[in-house]
């Protein structure tokens, strides 16, 4: 009789801990859920408040491109990321539908080994999603970002990039492009802090 009790005993106890454990289980998956779904959100919302201040930067309609940084130079720590943000503007008038705008970033310093002490190659991988494209309807601008990553041991010194906009169905191409965006990366000591 003894061990029948402690049979059922111990076979109620186990059915409430996995009933605890699934409910904190559950709860822990909306929870995480929720999380993601907010973080997610924010993001899509910075995406576009950042579109909207780029068009809000286009003040002379013969504008075909503009860039989103102060002075014109992305200061980066070394083992972080920025992001540089610009804008197409399609200033064809009695087009119809959307034209394919390419995009490719390329590294713009003869001298990167003598300024630097990196290669060529070594610097344009620092470029991260620095090549795309963008569908822009007559009149209307969008916007796209990319990324500079410096690693944690890249030099302390400053090199120029370029982003070249181009309509290939339009006979343009990098080397004569529609738009041409330049801007400085500066890579700055991480410091302690």
């Amino acid at each position: 009789m003894v061990n029948k009790k402690g049979a059922v005993e111990l076979s109620i106890g186990t059915v409430v801990i996995i009933v605890l454990a699934m409910t904190m289980l559950i709860l822990g998956l909306v929870l995480i859920r929720g999380i993601f779904r907010g973080a997610t959100e924010n993001v899509d919302d910075i995406n576009e408040k950042v579109k909207e201040e780029i068009k809000n930067l286009f003040v002379d309609d013969s504008e075909r491109a503009i860039l989103k940084l102060t002075e014109s130079t992305a200061k980066v720590k070394q083992g972080s990321e920025f992001g540089v943000a610009f804008g197409v503007k399609n200033t064809e008038r009695g087009a119809i539908g959307s034209q394919n705008f390419q995009y490719t970033t390329i590294l713009d310093d003869p001298q990167i080994k003598e300024n630097c002490g990196v290669s060529k190659e070594t610097a344009e991988k620092w470029i991260k999603f620095g090549s795309g494209s963008l569908s822009v309807r007559p009149g209307e601008v969008d916007a796209e970002r990319i990324k500079v990553v410096v690693p944690e041991d890249s030099p302390l010194c400053e090199t120029k990039y370029r982003i070249l906009i181009y309509r290939s169905d339009k006979g343009e191409s990098p080397n004569s492009p529609y738009a041409d965006l330049s801007f400085f990366v500066k890579i700055e000591s991480k410091g302690l802090f």
